[in-house]
């Protein structure tokens, strides 16, 4: 006898415990950095306001004996704005897979495809927690012209990111649909069909000419995604020289402020214990406090401090995050590692002064007919679960940005 699906029993497997948990577990994982966060900013709604200070106040430091008191100088503060980002991970079935054999198969196959929303959910994180809140995957080589099916990636993040022959940092992947700019082909973008070195194909084929150096991004993702390590922790000339994000963060101007900076020192050389040195020092003349507590690289750059480590004979057997990252500590600093980070970058974190402002925790979207909903036009319901969040920092001088390593 066969086991028909109706759109309660979608409702009830949908919110299983189980489902929300792992969801909100892959965002964990996702974001290493996350285990040390001290604070998390709930809000109430999906902005929030609050100044911070942008210029110590510098009065005068001494006056005449009996002379008149001397002027003060107040210190100088700027708004902050933080809109919470969101992102949707689509759970699609068509109307033939809503008869089973049984109840058991109905739901093995229920778990099987939400495990593409966790993987998904994953995958989005932790790649947009390193960007630039563009949501920029690279650059196009090139001017393209109407009907071409076949890029290729000329890209800050190629170059000083990774190697993308080597795929390293090459964030375009088979199956996703992206778009060139503005160029969406109508809304229904352009699927990646293979992936070749520093070359995709897609299709369909191209619908309109496309600039040369126009940014490659996902599907309606543009401007909406997580502003990561790569904007928090820059300074406005090296966004600018990159060609990534604005030179503005929360809606400040490092241009006007310089103190609303991160610090970014290009080592082009080799990891050593100087150079991350050096990138301490740099924060430390800007914050008169040593807090950084927690460095995060690649596995090319986890591997080349390892063995900076063992060479001085400081190699301290690692420690696990309860999100399953393993951390490294020496001199007071953990170090830990990341498949999504730059493949030539280490990045320095004060996590004290970063929070992730939620709206809510993640959920699935309901409308007065409950989670599943018929797709207009195909024989197929879907369900979309929705996180609102943002990555926030209050005091971007704590945080620091090695690039450019040479990795073996």
């Amino acid at each position: 006898m066969s086991y028909v699906v109706t759109k309660a029993n979608w409702d009830a497997l949908l919110e299983n415990d189980y489902v929300t948990g792992k969801i909100a577990e892959a965002i964990n994982v996702a974001a290493p950095f996350r285990e040390e966060i001290k604070r998390v900013g709930m809000t109430s709604g999906r902005m929030r306001i609050y100044g911070v200070q942008v210029g110590a106040s510098q009065g005068q430091g001494a006056r005449a004996e009996l002379g008149g008191m001397p002027g003060y100088g107040a210190g100088e503060y700027q708004d902050a704005t933080v809109t919470t980002k969101y992102n949707y991970a689509p759970f699609k079935i068509s109307g033939p897979a809503e008869t089973f054999s049984t109840k058991k198969a109905f739901a093995e196959f229920g778990v099987r495809i939400i495990k593409d929303t966790v993987q998904g959910f994953k995958l989005f994180v932790g790649r947009q927690t390193w960007g630039d809140g563009q949501g920029t995957l690279a650059l196009i080589n090139g001017a393209l012209l109407a009907g071409a099916s076949t890029a290729t990636v000329d890209s800050a993040y190629g170059v000083l990111w990774g190697s993308l022959a080597a795929n390293t940092t090459f964030l375009i992947k088979r199956k996703m649909v992206v778009q060139f700019g503005t160029e969406n082909n109508g809304g229904l973008g352009y699927e990646v069909a293979t992936v070749t070195g520093t070359t995709f194909t897609f299709t369909p084929v191209l619908a309109n000419n496309v600039a040369d150096n126009a940014t490659i991004s996902l599907l309606g993702s543009a401007n909406l995604e997580l502003t990561g390590a790569l904007a928090f922790a820059a300074t406005a000339a090296m966004m600018t020289t990159l060609g990534l994000a604005s030179t503005t963060y929360n809606g400040i101007s490092r241009t006007s402020f310089p103190e609303w900076e991160g610090n970014v020192i290009n080592a082009a050389a080799a990891l050593s214990l100087p150079n991350i040195r050096s990138m301490r020092d740099t924060i430390y003349k800007r914050t008169d406090d040593e807090e950084s507590n927690l460095m995060i690289g690649s596995t090319e750059v986890a591997r080349d401090y390892e063995a900076l480590l063992v060479a001085a004979q400081r190699f301290v057997p690692a420690t696990v995050l309860s999100g399953g990252h393993s951390i490294l500590e020496h001199d007071g600093l953990k170090f830990s590692k990341d498949s999504r980070a730059p493949a030539k970058a280490l990045f320095f974190f004060d996590t004290k002064h970063i929070a992730w402002a939620q709206g809510e925790e993640p959920n699935w979207l309901k409308d007065a007919s409950g989670i599943m909903r018929v797709v207009p036009g195909q024989d197929a319901k879907e369900a979309l679960y929705r996180w609102y969040s943002e990555v926030d920092v209050d005091e971007p001088r704590r945080m620091g940005y090695l690039f450019n390593l040479t990795v073996a």
